[in-house]
């Protein structure tokens, strides 16, 4: 014992410490006294050294761990005090200081975001007043009179009821002295509670508190204290409290509601009754409790949540193989009828899931009725699951199957609403689904519909939805006559893919895709004999379309080197490039045969790749893409962009982007006759080509043009790397992409997010970059391992020294710098140590925090763009928490700068902080209580912004206070008040005076 009490108060680290508490706990024998007086003293010791440790540890890993073990030490306080000394019984009851801090480490974890985290609180709660029990046993008081659970309960009580954690506490109140107690202290909880139950996580002590009343002997009184609440709530309520009540309440027997209430609450009733088996479709009290004409009244309810309800009560059942009666099937197509169009995206949702759901009670009572059908049983008709010959439910379930899948394909209409035609193509996804089609049978359901789906359903704007239904058709079911009609969309595929409009090229690829999926690629296709048999029978038709596509690419690009605004208005070559990623993802590119053959063509596709990125990019990397302004200096970059401004000549007003240019539809392009031309263009002036045709030419075509070719090319570089497998050695057999292509992809990624001022360009190349950053982290190449890493040093170097010749995007939010550190960062594996992580944070803390040198200031803004990107992405999780508080302190400093840059930057970092800190808005309300938490708890997560932000809101009462008299708001008041307006006070307040709220109540009263 000796021993373990030197070592806990020695100089180690905060992790071997808590595990060496954790190893005194798990091997001592502490029950039944066993370890004595020393033992006991050795209890104390260890649990305040936990306490020293919770104020310390902020990584998340160590802070689930050390509520684990303060979990454990409660346990063995329980064992030790079954047999204990009065003076251990006096250290641990609930007035003493163990408990006390005990206490307020549940107050402060009890809304932690780590669940875990959260359940152990309530293990600790629930142990303390188990302790404070057996701490009372000799003196034979009552624990609910008792003054320490009095004051407990109030506490709890005081606290608002949207606090999650107060609801976990009273539940272990309401078992340990009963609900009369905790109603005699408060008798309107019943209807708190139902006032804000509107989600499952606020209605756990709802059922308890129930199931607690319902056992005792006062009904009436428990009528009148839950029953009439609930049946004001079902009435006037909103649709969430009405909707989560009645489901929590399904298993008590609170008996049926009477019809005459309102219809809502009706339907709601009966769905979670027959949901939970109360109720059978088969049976006299169905027809008695509710005709087929109300249940019709309720699937055309002028409110959506009274038609889902009607709708849940005739598709779910607690048994999987009920029938469906006749009327239910009536009922239905009546519903699909009129409900097809939902404006509501959450009420087509629940409508394609109930309904699915009855698919599936359909198929499996199927086999049911089958089989009984098979049997031929004498006493069928008197069976308990149906009432007619099996025979007859059969036919009637083809029947409404058939008619159903008729009206859905009869809803595709040309020209039918976006949600008409998402529920039919859900809905007829799910019955594909839910009934595949055996080998060489034709569907009832699809039949002559298959052609239809294949000819319109890819002109509309669900195409992922018309894909998969398509996919999920059997291929035999594509006979020859419908291949043929098949072929023509081909070449409707090659067009889309060259389209304008940027959306075709999704069609295209989609249609492409399903030709591949087909074999109906057209024989002429020319390839190359190499690739026929580098490829299985299966790879053949996404090699050739890949190679076909290529070699179009190709010959455009060569267009594009001449004229960017020909390729922009006639060719715009993203599609090709979008269709061929598609392509090549249809390839097993993983177990390729004579890999050597398809190296040359993935050099080649890089090649043309990179080809496409230089046309491109000078208008992406320009100082202002949007206008093609030219205000670059840089002479590499200005040439190119230079002659693309000669080409479309912008001039010095703002004509050329409100009036399109005509171009002519040639072979060639000639730069001189555009200009020639362009002085004479007045309002709009025509030159019409061979053909008679003309095109209109705009700045955002050429932009569009440029920024979806990078999106484009990024998106496939990251599919290569993600998808080919890759060579260690350059000598290896195996493999189709070398060490050398990986860097040259790398660097080509670092320019394009480093350079690119064009959001939709760097936000699309970072997906892309993320695939590259994954693969690298896998990679067993130690080379390549190391290049992330690289990367990182330099782009951070580049940063701090703040170069005047760098190309870093200053404005624009640092465009995609922070995109660049944040793919960098969030692929490298959690399970490490997260060094790279550390270091990157650790810097640039250090470059957004105040300093007196003037040029810092590109430095800082850059720091204060990638912190909040950092702080944004939810793949950091809870890894980034320990740096809040002093990304919070950077952004409240930097707002008081007096360059411009630097306060958006630190404003935009602060909202970035408060949504991570306190959660996301779901209310209009700027206040909302859901997104608040105790003073307490917040400065126990935090711990260095409570003298912080005391020390700057004494500096804001002290500017207020000016001794001209004049109101003058100090720069950060706004902030601070944001942040202290989101906090309220805690339970423990009156007893702890550490990180008490009251020291801050002078300054704002000032």
């Amino acid at each position: 014992l000796n021993c373990c009490r030197s070592l806990c108060c020695s100089d180690v680290s905060q992790s071997a410490l808590l595990f060496l508490c954790q190893g005194t706990l798990t091997m001592l024998d502490w029950q039944d006294g066993r370890m004595g007086p020393s033992g006991e003293a050795l209890l104390l010791d260890t649990v305040r050294v936990l306490f020293t440790l919770s104020s310390q540890i902020k990584e998340s890993t160590l802070e689930m761990f050390l509520s684990r073990i303060l979990a454990s030490w409660t346990n063995s306080a329980i064992q030790v005090l079954e047999s204990s000394s009065p003076r251990l019984k006096d250290c641990l009851n609930g007035n003493s200081d163990v408990v006390r801090r005990l206490l307020e480490y549940v107050y402060t974890h009890w809304e932690h975001p780590l669940d875990a985290l959260r359940h152990q609180t309530k293990i600790i709660f629930r142990n303390i007043l188990q302790m404070h029990q057996l701490a009372l046993e000799e003196s034979g008081s009552d624990l609910a009179a008792d003054g320490f659970i009095f004051q407990l309960t109030e506490s709890l009580l005081r606290l608002e009821w949207h606090s999650k954690g107060k609801y976990t506490c009273l539940g272990c109140l309401v078992d340990y002295i009963g609900i009369e107690h905790i109603l005699a202290l408060a008798k309107t909880i019943p209807s708190q509670i139902l006032e804000v139950m509107g989600g499952p996580v606020l209605g756990a002590l709802c059922n308890r508190l129930k199931s607690q009343a319902v056992d005792s002997t006062w009904i009436d009184k428990w009528h009148e204290t839950w029953v009439s609440p609930l049946l004001f709530i079902l009435c006037e309520g909103n649709l969430d409290q009405k909707s989560y009540i009645l489901q929590t309440s399904a298993d008590a027997k609170t008996g049926s509601y009477d019809s005459r209430g309102a219809l809502g609450a009706l339907m709601a009733c009966l769905r979670t009754a027959r949901a939970h088996g109360h109720l059978q479709s088969a049976t006299d009290a169905w027809r008695d409790l509710v005709s087929s004409a109300r249940i019709k009244q309720g699937l055309i309810h002028q409110h959506c949540q009274v038609r889902i309800d009607t709708l849940g009560l005739l598709c779910e059942s607690n048994r999987s193989t009920e029938i469906v009666s006749a009327e239910e099937m009536e009922c239905i197509q009546f519903f699909i009828t009129y409900n097809l169009n939902s404006q509501s995206p959450g009420v087509r949702q629940q409508i394609c899931s109930l309904l699915k759901k009855l698919f599936c009670r359909i198929q499996e009572s199927s086999q049911v009725l089958y089989k009984l059908e098979q049997s031929k049983s004498k006493h069928e008709p008197e069976n308990q699951l149906t009432r007619q010959h099996p025979s007859v439910s059969l036919q009637q379930y083809k029947n409404f199957m058939s008619s159903i899948c008729n009206s859905l394909f009869e809803a595709l209409f040309p020209g039918s609403s976006y949600p008409t035609r998402f529920s039919a193509l859900t809905i007829l996804g799910s019955i594909a689904e839910v009934f595949p089609v055996p080998e060489g049978k034709f569907s009832i359901m699809f039949g002559e519909s298959i052609c239809f789906l294949a000819k319109h359903t890819f002109s509309i704007f669900l195409k992922i939805l018309a894909f998969d239904l398509l996919m999920k058709v059997p291929k035999h079911l594509y006979n020859f006559r419908y291949l043929e009609k098949l072929q023509g969309l081909f070449q409707a595929a090659l067009e889309l893919s060259t389209s304008t409009k940027p959306y075709d090229c999704v069609t295209a690829s989609y249609l492409l895709n399903f030709l591949i999926w087909q074999n109906a690629l057209p024989s002429s296709l020319s390839y190359l004999k190499t690739q026929q048999v580098a490829c299985g029978d299966g790879d053949k038709s996404a090699a050739l379309l890949s190679n076909a596509c290529w070699k179009n690419l190709e010959e455009e690009v060569s267009r594009a080197e001449n004229s960017l605004l020909q390729a922009a208005a006639s060719f715009p070559m993203y599609g090709r490039v979008h269709c061929i990623t598609g392509a090549l993802r249809k390839l097993a590119l993983n177990s390729l045969q004579l890999v050597s053959e398809w190296r040359p063509v993935v050099e080649k596709l890089l090649v043309t790749s990179y080809r496409l990125s230089a046309v491109v990019s000078p208008v992406i990397q320009s100082s202002s893409p949007e206008g093609l302004i030219p205000m670059d200096t840089d002479a590499e970059s200005a040439s190119r962009l230079q002659t693309i401004l000669n080409e479309i000549q912008p001039r010095d007003t703002n004509d050329y982007f409100n009036r399109a240019k005509i171009l002519k539809e040639c072979d060639s392009f000639d730069l001189e006759d555009l200009s020639a031309s362009v002085p004479n263009i007045d309002t709009s002036a025509e030159i019409k080509g061979k053909e008679g045709k003309t095109c209109d030419v705009t700045a955002q075509m050429v932009l569009v043009c440029c920024w979806r070719s990078m999106k484009e090319v990024a998106l496939l570089l990251g599919s290569l790397c993600q998808l080919l497998p890759m060579r260690s050695v350059p000598e290896s057999p195996d493999g189709l992409l070398t060490v050398e292509q990986v860097k040259e992809i790398g660097d080509y990624f670092k320019q394009h997010l480093l350079q690119s001022r064009h959001r939709g360009a760097f936000e699309l190349a970072y997906t892309g970059f993320v695939k590259l950053t994954e693969i690298l982290n896998r990679c067993p190449n130690l080379s390549l391992q190391k290049l992330p890493e690289e990367w990182l040093w330099n782009v951070l170097e580049e940063i701090r020294c703040s170069d005047p010749s760098s190309k870093l995007c200053a404005t624009r939010r640092s465009a995609g710098i922070p995109f660049y550190i944040q793919a960098l960062l969030a692929s490298e594996p959690k399970k490490g140590k997260m060094d790279l992580l550390k270091i990157t944070m650790k810097e640039l803390i250090s470059l957004a925090g105040p300093t007196d040198d003037s040029q810092s200031t590109v430095p800082k803004v850059h720091a204060l763009n990638i912190l909040r990107a950092l702080f944004r992405d939810t793949r950091l999780g809870e890894i980034i928490i320990p740096y809040v508080a002093d990304g919070a302190k950077a952004a409240i400093l930097g707002f008081t700068s007096p360059v411009w840059a630097v306060r958006n930057s630190s404003t935009l970092l602060f909202s970035t902080l408060i949504t991570r800190i306190f959660g996301v808005k779901r209310g209009k309300d700027e206040l909302s209580k859901k997104n608040r938490m105790t003073g307490s708890e917040f400065f126990s997560r935090f711990p260095e912004l409570y003298p912080f932000l005391l020390k700057q809101l004494e500096t804001v009462a002290n500017t207020v206070d000016s001794d001209t008299g004049e109101l003058n708001h100090h720069p950060s008041m706004f902030l601070l008040l944001l942040v202290l307006g989101r906090l309220y006070p805690s339970p423990m307040d009156g007893t702890c005076s550490a990180l008490s709220m009251a020291p801050f109540i002078p300054f704002i009263m000032r």
